[in-house]
């Protein structure tokens, strides 16, 4: 066949078997090696030599890690052999006597990573596959299912501007600075002890976006994108210094709140530990110049300002917020990886479960699993790292879990429980499908064990326990519900008359004494009529010596009545008088905020001017949802959780339950109907806590839990199927 038929034939045919052909006649190379564009780097950790080859190409943003058994035939894939002579060298080197086979499946190892040098066809053809694949591999990622805790979004390549730029900013991480930078620290945590009360309540406050206006809202993302940009800044600069690049940053959600990213993947490929922990740390090092700087702001500023308020919530961000995400190590950011850096275990978090899995595998499931033989070291800090982190996933998972069933009990209340667990299904799928795979193998390799006439006694009896487990009453069916606390007992304090605050004796909070002087009024009216009286008294008195001179009894007398009628209008007179010094009626605690700026303020009669409540007793309205209430009776117990002691519970029980909803519509008006409540199937159970030791103050706001009476896990799915039958078919 002429060499026209056979090109005319190439192209008749499809592009990827012209593609395959092409290489196929071209053949490979007869000395196969390694790119030349490779990046490759020996490393050490604890004793053991790694090579670390890394992909130059952006596209694949490859990084391979061998071990050095592996790199001893890898690294003669160098060009100046053949197949056979690189099996011969390697026999020669080793002693192994391995055959060309061997040599081949490497070489496919490594073609696989792309890092074997192709012809032109090869090129082609590879090109053509991963363009076939393409859509399969997207297929498969989404039928695998994501990661709902780390979703990516690139921003820009800023590799090229931080060529330019780094020369300016090495004197960040110079041994002054870092002294400075301790010193600043060291104050600012002496600052946020002092205060760590309000700063924790501003933080939980921070991150609530419900009910918030919209300047308040732009306002925290507009710092949380200054913060953020300059924290991964921090990040690329530090891996430039060190020779690495930094080829993207973008923005993630990291447990569904937003956050940057700096893929600083380069730093892999330094051979010194603390140039890769400086990588890590430097967002936090560069935060904490900013914390320290906004903390000093924070001090000399006045309040109620816009410095103040931005100082403050750049204190939140960078200070509380680092504590609890970026140095947590048992999230893969930068904590997990200045871990990783110093414990010298790249895949800490990977390797520990993959262990911790295989072990209980192999000696629980008794699967015929192989578990890895690893140094005592490393074990220890596999198994102290892998429950931790287990842990760590088990509470985040239940909290999302508590999320979308709170926001489905609220607007579909007889679905919750299906979409809950259609929607968790959905996120976390591919833990699913390994739970499952791990049940199916368990069942395959102990079904023989189980069908056993000699198990089926042991199994009777796990089955009985099992039913007992799901039957009886052992556990109490909890109610979530939101908390204000109040004082059992409110005492209103209002001005008597029309009066001027002239001193101010108490401020919010304090303790009170019953008697106790709280607020002193002036009152011009009565000081006038005192000095008339006083007055009248005195012309009176006169007139009474003048009468008794003159032996003049009848006018003696009369004057004599008038002064005894003024003394008691004085006496009336000091009693009003007595009335505008406002006393505590009862012994508790000021509730009034901001008490002292009344002082010199002329007061209408009737205003309120302070609130006094017993708080030895404090009570909180909890809104229970209607369909709740069978499970509810008075006497149960009430646990709650406030932001500002998050360690200490407050125990209290359920004192009554009220058949009136929480909101009640106003008042109708002759034109215009009663509006229907806000809130038709909420009911209020009123609970009330001990508070004799004055450790929790009204208007702690917090999360309540009610546990009502006992109830079975059987009795419990009845009574929700029973209900949800009733409610959609009834």
């Amino acid at each position: 066949m002429s060499t026209v038929a056979r090109t005319g034939l190439l192209a008749a045919a499809r592009p990827e078997e012209a593609a395959a052909a092409l290489a196929a006649r071209q053949g490979r190379q007869d000395h196969p090696r390694l790119r030349p564009d490779l990046v490759i780097r020996r490393q050490v950790r604890m004793g053991e030599v790694t090579w670390v080859v890394k992909d130059p190409l952006p596209a694949l943003g490859n990084y391979v890690t061998f071990t050095d058994p592996e790199w001893t035939i890898i690294a003669l894939f160098d060009g100046t052999r053949t197949r056979a002579g690189i099996g011969e060298e390697y026999n020669r080197q080793t002693g192994a006597g391995v055959d060309l086979s061997f040599v081949m499946e490497w070489e496919e190892e490594l073609r696989r990573f792309d890092l074997i040098e192709q012809s032109a066809g090869e090129r082609n053809l590879e090109l053509l596959k991963k363009f076939k694949t393409a859509r399969q591999r997207a297929a498969d990622a989404k039928a695998e299912g994501f990661n709902p805790f780390f979703i990516q979004f690139s921003i820009v390549d800023p590799d090229r501007f931080l060529n330019r730029t780094v020369r300016f900013v090495r004197w960040i991480w110079s041994p002054p600075v870092v002294l400075l930078w301790c010193v600043a620290a060291a104050w600012t945590v002496g600052v946020f002890s002092q205060n760590f009360q309000p700063l924790w309540s501003g933080t939980v406050e921070l991150y609530a976006f419900l009910g918030k206006p919209l300047l308040d809202v732009l306002q925290f993302f507009f710092i949380l994108s200054f913060i953020g940009g300059i924290h991964e800044l921090g990040h690329a600069y530090s891996c430039k210094m060190y020779g690495g690049e930094v080829h993207d940053i973008g923005i993630a959600l990291l447990y569904f709140t937003p956050a940057f990213y700096c893929d600083t993947t380069d730093a892999i490929l330094f051979t010194n530990k603390w140039h890769r922990f400086w990588v890590t740390v430097a967002g936090i090092y560069i935060e904490g110049f900013l914390c320290s700087a906004a903390t000093a702001l924070w001090v000399v500023s006045y309040p109620d300002t816009l410095l103040h308020e931005l100082a403050f919530k750049t204190m939140l961000f960078t200070g509380v917020s680092t504590v609890f995400f970026n140095i947590n190590p048992l999230m893969k950011i930068d904590g997990y990886h200045a871990l990783t850096s110093v414990l010298e275990l790249p895949e800490l978090r990977e390797d520990s479960f993959r262990y911790i899995g295989a072990w209980f595998q192999n000696r629980v499931l008794r699967l015929p699993v192989d578990v890895p033989v690893l140094s005592r070291r490393r074990k220890r800090i596999y198994w102290i790292y892998g429950l931790l982190a287990l842990s760590y996933v088990t509470v985040i998972m239940r909290f999302v879990a508590g999320l979308f069933f709170n926001f489905y009990s609220r607007y579909f209340p007889d679905f919750a429980i299906v979409l809950l667990v259609l929607t968790l299904y959905r996120i976390f799928r591919k833990r699913v499908r390994l739970f499952t795979r791990t049940a199916k193998l368990f069942y395959l390799d102990k079904k023989d064990f189980i069908m056993a006439p000699n198990t089926r006694r042991p199994l009777v009896v796990v089955a009985v326990l099992v039913a007992l487990l799901l039957v009886l009453p052992w556990t109490r069916r909890t109610i979530r519900a939101p908390i204000v606390l109040q004082p059992l007992t409110e005492i209103r304090l209002e001005a008597p008359e029309n009066a001027t605050v002239t001193e101010v004796l108490a401020g919010e909070g304090d303790l009170l004494r019953a008697g106790q002087p709280i607020v002193r009024l002036v009152s011009a009216g009565a000081a006038a009529d005192r000095a008339v009286h006083r007055v009248e008294k005195d012309r009176f008195a006169m007139a009474a010596r003048s009468a008794r001179e003159a032996s003049d009894p009848a006018l003696a007398y009369e004057a004599d009545r008038r002064s005894a009628s003024l003394d008691e209008a004085l006496e009336s007179d000091a009693a009003r008088t007595e009335r505008l010094v406002l006393r505590s009626p009862i012994g508790g605690r000021l509730l009034t905020p901001r008490l002292g700026d009344l002082r010199g303020t002329t007061l209408a009669a009737g205003t309120l001017i302070a609130e006094v409540g017993d708080t030895r007793t404090l009570r909180a309205n909890l809104a229970v949802s209607e369909r709740l209430l069978e499970y509810l009776a008075p006497g149960e117990a009430v646990v709650a959780i406030f932001p500002g002691r998050p360690l200490a519970a407050a125990h209290g029980v359920i004192q009554s339950i009220s058949a009136a909803t929480l909101d009640q519509s106003r008042t109708a008006t002759a034109h215009e109907p009663a509006a229907p409540s806000a809130i038709p199937d909420k009911f209020t159970a009123v609970a009330v806590f001990d508070n004799r030791d004055g450790s929790l103050v009204p208007g702690m706001t917090g999360s309540a839990k009610i546990y009502a009476r006992r109830a079975s896990y059987v009795s419990r799915a009845w009574a929700i199927l029973r209900r949800w039958v009733q409610t959609i078919f009834w």
